[in-house]
């Protein structure tokens, strides 16, 4: 198809397209960041370790709710703080980060894409990934992964194009951005820097035969540059705190990933179905993947398709890794997806076209995803109408929601359409890229009704009101993760320890007592004549009474928490 590979290089309309493209990313990446408040338990976390890191002026040792935490590495708290002292503690400060390294992600993919198959590869490459319903998802969200994603890209993008440059200064300083982007990598997320691409690049290697590229390294000022970056945070953090390896070294990566630790256990599948829903709608388009291998012997191809063994070494690993490990999350395979929305762009614009099997294969994979992508818009429209309790238990109609589902459901039907009847591959890869931005559209037209259900931000102006020196704030067999952040304070938790028992056991038995007390400890000081403001979740209620924490007045309620007081105003001494 080179007429549509032309199409995408040049002509007078490329230049105008091109802005009005990027304008359409900077909105669809920025316009509605600050719409929806943050959620729980994630972005509130994300939001909490960093305002403490400023409130304490410590950025070597994180704490979460005044307690020490170990679990991840500081660069997204010291990227959040910066954001946090320039905008403010709030909900586009906090995800500020995520939609800058999503978009910054897309430049990566066009200059992998272009690397492996010219310039409207490397274009679609980061449009595919630009629309992809799980890249764009994350990039809204104040969470690790996407700042990860970023710099293991970066780490994997270098690589490759060192490995393709031809020698002088630019390869150098390539080499020198893959030790960088490892050291920031270890950073955001810990070992995995250094594991994983280590071991990517190695069965790239293995399989290529491309052995001679180590000689091409450099090798020693590439290790002291990583050195230099990523050694002095955990010198210090070890330095300052001596159960720092035990917990952030053992625990968090070797036990987190061999055993049930973190209870985060998925079946080996797990990963797959991510996959396909999470490239949406591109996702059938993995089934033309075997095409690029062009027919050839095995040991041929992995000769002569190297940049697709790349791609499928770099993907194909990280998927098989994460699910062999005792711990799965959705967002664990983010950084995978930047290869197969390169593989994806590669497929859509084969210059040589592919086998009928394979093309039809590949007609079958999207016209699925089509469909997938009906039933979500349609979904979304019938909750735009008012007719999903669950997302609205007073049934109100919500318009923007309700035209965005709609206009997803026309769009994906269009390129079904489109992709039966032509063959010409921009107005197929067009129409899908109109459904995928229209479904992110619709889902974030949605997001702050799913947000009530998951954030505490509905109490906070009562609080504020109505917090007195003296009155004490808790919750009880749950922690609002959110709440500490939008109050700018600490708040005591009675009866719930979590991922704050390592930062609580640390504690002096006095301040645990106070501050983080078990049901019997919390009695006596919500039967305390101080008045005592509580937040828990309704479930925990009938917990309460049996722990006779019955006596309760209901300020405020939401979908899944309630605000409690022990005095009303106007009594106690509060």
């Amino acid at each position: 198809m080179p007429d549509d590979r032309k199409s995408l290089e040049g002509g007078g309309w490329a230049r105008p397209v091109r802005l009005i493209v990027g304008a359409l990313l900077l909105m669809l990446y920025f316009a509605a960041l600050g719409r929806p408040p943050l959620l729980e338990p994630d972005e509130g976390r994300y939001t909490e370790i960093p305002r403490e890191m400023l409130a304490r002026h410590d950025f070597v040792t994180p704490h979460l709710d005044g307690v020490l935490y170990f679990e991840k590495p500081p660069l997204y708290y010291w990227l959040n703080a910066l954001s946090i002292r320039l905008f403010g503690i709030n909900e586009f400060s906090s995800r500020f980060w995520s939609a800058a390294f999503g978009l910054l992600g897309l430049g990566l993919a066009y200059l992998l894409g272009r690397r492996c198959g010219g310039r409207a590869v490397g274009a679609w490459s980061a449009l595919i990934l630009a629309t992809s319903l799980l890249y764009l998802a994350l990039a809204h969200l104040a969470i690790i992964d996407m700042t990860l994603t970023f710099f293991f890209s970066l780490t994997m993008t270098c690589f490759w194009l060192a490995w393709e440059a031809a020698g002088g200064w630019k390869e150098r300083l390539l080499w020198y951005g893959m030790f960088l982007g490892a050291a920031l990598t270890v950073l955001s997320k810990g070992l995995m820097g250094i594991a994983l691409p280590g071991a990517i690049a190695f069965l790239t290697i293995l399989f290529t035969s491309g052995w001679a590229v180590l000689k091409r390294v450099p090798w020693v000022s590439g290790t002291l540059l990583f050195l230099a970056v990523a050694l002095p945070w955990h010198v210090l953090a070890q330095i300052r705190n001596p159960d720092f390896f035990s917990i952030y070294i053992v625990r968090e990566h070797f036990l987190r990933y061999l055993t049930p630790v973190s209870d985060r256990q998925e079946p080996f599948w797990f990963f797959l179905p991510v996959i396909v829903l999470g490239l949406l709608p591109w996702s059938g388009l993995l089934l033309g993947v075997p095409s690029l291998l062009g027919g050839l012997p095995l040991r041929r191809a992995l000769r002569e398709r190297r940049a697709v063994v790349f791609l499928l070494c770099w993907a194909g690993f990280l998927i098989l890794f994460f699910s062999a490990s005792q711990s799965k999350l959705i967002p664990y395979v983010l950084p995978a997806f930047s290869p197969l929305a390169v593989l994806a762009a590669m497929v859509l614009l084969h210059p040589d076209g592919i086998s009928s099997l394979w093309a039809r294969l590949e007609t079958a994979g999207i016209l699925l995803g089509c469909l997938l992508v009906v039933v979500l818009g349609g979904a979304l429209a019938v909750a735009g109408a008012g007719r999903v309790p669950a997302l609205d238990p007073d049934g109100r109609l919500h318009p923007l929601l309700l035209a965005f589902g709609g206009l997803t459901v026309l769009a994906s039907i269009l390129a079904a359409i489109t992709w039966i009847r032509t063959s010409h591959a921009s107005a197929r890869a067009w129409s899908l890229l109109a459904a995928g931005a229209l479904l992110f559209a619709a889902i974030w037209a949605a997001a702050p009704q799913v947000a009530l259900g998951r954030s505490s931000k509905a109490f906070v102006p009562y609080l504020e009101a109505h917090l007195r020196p003296g009155d004490r704030l808790f919750s009880f067999n749950y922690y609002p993760q959110t709440l500490p952040a939008y109050l700018h304070r600490l708040m005591d938790v009675a009866d719930f320890q979590g991922e704050l028992a390592f930062g609580i056991s640390q504690l002096p038995p006095a301040v645990r007592r106070e501050r983080f007390p078990d049901a019997a400890q919390f009695k006596k000081i919500w039967n305390s004549g101080g008045r005592v403001y509580l937040v828990t979740d309704h479930e925990s209620l009938p917990k309460m009474r049996t722990d006779g924490l019955g006596h309760a007045t209901v300020l405020e309620v939401q979908r899944t928490l309630l605000l409690l007081t022990n005095h009303p105003e106007g009594q106690g001494n509060g």
